[in-house]
């Protein structure tokens, strides 16, 4: 069948019309978590940050970035007043968010459990960002990263975590910090507990009998809880790991590099008393 002009010209527009439209991407995203402020500066998306919340502090120029509020809640009026068209935020119940959402800002959830939810939301905002190929190559380059952590995940160390020293918290089962612990080769001596963050007693550290502490540098001196733990711990060998908490506490690009340290603590916890993990 030969086609007249009109009618090629036609059928070229109705094919186009039944074709996928490529997805939407946006311009100008408040960033209402930090690990998704450093999700979109990792994969080359900074430009595309109207704003940010409280502790959207790396990298460097993330700390010029207008603040619209906090994890507790956000101040709308101030956020469109920079004009979103789409925010990221951990949970739809935060404070604001809902009014966000009715005034006409897309939400972007992020709130991974896991390596391969990073990944995923990683993959996802590049997506959205129109750097999608940035956002694969950095993917890859940390499967690659986790890949070799994991061949060499074997020391055994029995770990506690002080999440907090009063009240005494640290890590059960469902939290992902006891995740990394395991992947990094450790066993948290909690890791019996179902809870995210249960609170312990000074007993139950003893006799949990851990060969490391790894205590978050979060108003507190790494010397300051050494001296508090070593007239409890007397009867076995005991080193002290001092992290950043941003290295394990943020659920972004960073993590997988905190995840490296850990494990070279561990590794040397046998001959080194005080590791820092920066």
């Amino acid at each position: 069948m030969r086609y007249r002009p009109l009618q090629q010209l036609l059928l070229s527009l109705l094919l186009l019309s039944a074709a996928p439209a490529s997805a939407a991407t946006f311009e100008r995203i408040l960033a209402l978590t930090p690990h998704a402020c450093e999700m979109l500066y990792a994969i080359g998306a900074s430009s595309k940050i109207a704003g940010a919340v409280a502790y959207c502090d790396y990298p460097e120029q993330a700390k010029a970035l207008p603040r619209i509020g906090s994890y507790q809640g956000i101040h709308v009026e101030a956020a469109l007043r920079l004009k979103p068209d789409a925010a990221i935020v951990m949970a739809r119940h935060v404070k604001g968010v809902e009014k966000l959402e009715k005034m006409g800002v897309t939400i972007i959830v992020s709130n991974p459990e896991n390596f391969e939810d990073i990944f995923r939301d990683m993959i996802k905002l590049g997506r959205l960002t129109g750097h999608l190929r940035e956002a694969e190559a950095l993917v890859q380059k940390e499967r690659l990263q986790l890949q070799h952590i994991r061949r060499k995940a074997h020391s055994g160390v029995r770990v506690f975590y002080e999440l907090w020293p009063d009240p005494l918290l640290t890590v059960g089962s469902v939290s992902f910090i006891n995740t990394l612990i395991r992947e990094a080769g450790g066993i948290n001596i909690f890791a019996d507990l179902p809870m995210e963050n249960p609170h312990v007693n000074i007993e139950s550290v003893v006799r949990g009998k851990p060969a490391m502490i790894i205590v978050p540098l979060e108003k507190r001196s790494i010397q300051a809880r050494k001296a508090f733990w070593k007239p409890w711990l007397t009867d076995h060998h005991v080193t002290f790991a001092a992290i950043n908490p941003d290295l394990l506490h943020r659920p972004g690009p960073r993590l997988i590099d905190g995840l490296e340290l850990l494990q070279r603590a561990l590794n040397r916890s046998t001959t080194t008393p005080v590791e820092n993990i920066e």
